[in-house]
């Protein structure tokens, strides 16, 4: 390792290991958050609900799009080269999902400056739509650029949660962990925002995905493993439907006989 990279290296796990005693001397500022500043009432997102993304037909889902905040498509192919870090959560949580932003609008606050993007997207996609979110997102961020709170179709996200990110989520219902990813798309780690040891191993391993800049050859081979794995169902669920549709046609084609020699019977 060269000396710049050395120091880099030590100045990043400074900051990782800063983390925590910043949002102590910064816990009443985050109690009140970034200034709220409601959304104009006419306010309408750029995409509508009926031009959400659904699923419909993808085996597996291997890239995602959305709605943020701000009523624009949001792609997970955007996040290609990029450190992020996503979670899920409603705006209607009283309590929970309140307190787990606050831990990321911190994460935020460090991170997003050194190049992590954050990504939450809602459980509740019926109530949380592009305008709630944009109402929603300045009580903790105005950055809309590098936090992106989504929304779209509910069906669609609860997949996303459990093929994309290997998570569980469902209506209302959603992990409480944030899931790293590094800049080739790998779920690099998943850790528990109530666990501040979690919280610790997590800013470490942020500070190793900024500083890569090829994909780890263990990491190749496990993508590729994944690759293989889902073309091998994909594949799987084809041959099922054929055999369906087969099976089908010889019934159809049996009862057609059936009827024919039922007349002649009868003749």
């Amino acid at each position: 390792m060269s000396k710049a990279a050395g120091f880099f290296v030590a100045l990043m796990l400074l900051v990782a290991g800063g983390l925590m005693l910043f949002k102590l001397s910064s816990g009443g500022q985050h109690q009140s958050g970034t200034s709220a500043v409601t959304g104009a009432p006419d306010w309408q997102p750029k995409i509508s609900p009926a031009d959400y993304e659904t699923g419909a037909g993808e085996l597996w889902i291997t890239e995602f799009e959305l709605v943020d905040q701000q009523g624009e498509s949001f792609s997970s192919a955007e996040m290609e080269g990029k450190v992020w870090l996503a979670s899920f959560f409603f705006a209607s949580c009283p309590a929970t999902c309140v307190q787990q932003n606050r831990e990321k609008q911190s994460l935020h606050e460090v991170w997003s400056r050194k190049g992590v993007k954050f990504v939450s997207i809602t459980c509740d996609a019926e109530n949380d739509t592009p305008a709630r979110l944009h109402e929603y997102s300045q009580k903790f961020t105005t950055d809309h650029e590098n936090w992106k709170f989504l929304s779209g179709d509910g069906g669609f996200i609860n997949r996303i949660g459990s093929e994309f990110f290997r998570v569980s989520v469902g209506p209302r219902t959603h992990t409480d962990s944030f899931v790293l990813m590094d800049k080739w798309g790998n779920v690099r780690g998943t850790y528990n925002w109530l666990d501040k040891t979690e919280l610790k191993q997590m800013n470490q391993e942020i500070v190793t995905l900024l500083t890569e800049d090829s994909e780890p050859q263990q990491w190749t081979e496990k993508r590729k493993q994944l690759e293989a794995q889902i073309a091998q169902f994909a594949e799987q669920q084809k041959n099922s439907e054929e055999q369906k549709e087969n099976s089908s046609d010889i019934t159809d084609s049996s009862e057609s006989t059936g009827d024919g020699e039922s007349i002649n019977e009868t003749e």
